[in-house]
């Protein structure tokens, strides 16, 4: 009787290991990949989240100053707004207290003096594609009491007479004879797109328009 020994094959070859190398690389390549590319959608949903949120916080903030104020103008190619607020409170007293309002002939309402009232600018600072929007509160004595400063992205802000939306000469608003509303609108440039295209800007437009609740 004739026995036939088996002998087990161990290892791989030269030409398994190669492959077997390869689809592994290919693997690991593609998982790094993978991980880089949601990473990079995660930190660009953030950022147009974060870009959004303070954009509707500075149309927020914009509209409440307009609400209460007396009149505004709009310069620099409708990119600076101008607000002139109501000087209720005089500080310069101890403690401080409520101005009594004065009533012109026209019928206007005034508090403190007619020409020296406080303000708030809004404007956008900076270079391209670092724009930031700026808002600057000065007192009636011409004294900066705040500043904010929203600066998550590439900001332009645009400011207009809905009446005329395409002008872009300066122009005062809350006056007599002068527009009641103004329309303000905010875009940004997202970070992170796939085509770093100025189209791409269109697409994160917020505008709001309001009315002004002293207006003359």
């Amino acid at each position: 009787m004739k026995l036939h020994t088996f002998r087990r094959r161990a290892g791989l070859t030269l030409v398994e290991t190669m492959i077997a190398a390869a689809v592994g690389s290919a693997i690991t390549g593609a998982m790094v990949l993978g991980s880089m590319s949601f990473q990079t959608l995660s930190n660009g949903a953030n950022e147009y989240y974060r870009a959004t949120s303070d954009q509707m916080r500075v149309l927020d903030s914009i509209a409440q100053d307009t609400r209460r104020a007396t009149s505004g103008s709009v310069s620099n190619g409708g990119q600076t707004l101008t607000l002139s607020l109501p000087d209720y409170i005089d500080y310069s007293q101890t403690p401080p207290t409520p101005r009594s309002p004065s009533i012109s002939s026209t019928g206007a309402i005034t508090y403190g003096s007619a020409g020296n009232q406080p303000t708030v600018t809004y404007s956008v600072t900076g270079n391209v594609p670092n724009q930031v929007i700026t808002r600057t509160q000065v007192s009636s004595s011409g004294t900066a009491t705040s500043t904010l400063t929203w600066n998550t992205s590439d900001y332009q802000f645009l400011c207009f007479d809905p009446a005329n939306p395409s002008g872009t000469a300066p122009f005062s608003f809350g006056g007599a004879n002068q527009p009641s509303s103004i329309t303000v609108q905010i875009t940004f440039q997202p970070k992170f797109s796939r085509i770093n295209l100025s189209a791409s800007r269109a697409g994160t437009r917020a505008a709001v328009t309001m009315y002004l609740r002293n207006h003359q």
